[in-house]
């Protein structure tokens, strides 16, 4: 596996969740409802993430699942609906070119999150709390 695959995979999705929102923003300005806008996404993304599983043989390591991972996945699950259904609400009301920006500052609660919860298994070096710091100055300067 290159070295890079794991930088790669970070742009695709970077340029998928770059684009996603001007799709989701002509939606509503055609009159779609921000909640049938999340449900039609969120249907999508499981019908493809079905064709991946299964494409790939996963869902053999899915029925083998440990309780305790099932359960962490299960809330992720629940943390990112709540974030899309909050986002597309702001993006139907709001400027996309500013809600973006300012959804961006997650990282900010993600380097906090590695600190309290995963400090054995993941370090955060000083490149990466600077880089942090930047992105939030960078989505102050914007906003």
């Amino acid at each position: 596996m290159s070295r890079f695959r794991g930088q790669f995979e970070a742009i695709l999705a970077s340029l998928s969740f770059g684009t996603a929102p001007i799709f989701a923003k002509k939606g509503f300005l055609s009159g779609l409802h921000p909640l049938s806008g999340v449900a039609i996404a969120i249907l999508t993304g499981l019908l493809v993430n079905i064709v991946f599983v299964f494409s790939t043989g996963e869902w053999k390591k899915l029925v083998r699942s440990k309780r305790q991972g099932f359960l962490f996945a299960l809330i992720a699950g629940g943390c990112n609906t709540v974030a899309v259904v909050t986002y597309f609400w702001a993006m139907a009301i709001g400027k996309v070119a500013l809600v973006v920006p300012i959804t961006c500052i997650y990282p900010l609660f993600t380097v906090v999150a590695v600190f309290a919860f995963l400090r054995k298994s993941e370090t955060l070096d000083t490149w990466t709390v600077i880089g942090t710091i930047l992105i939030i100055v960078g989505i102050i300067l914007t906003v």
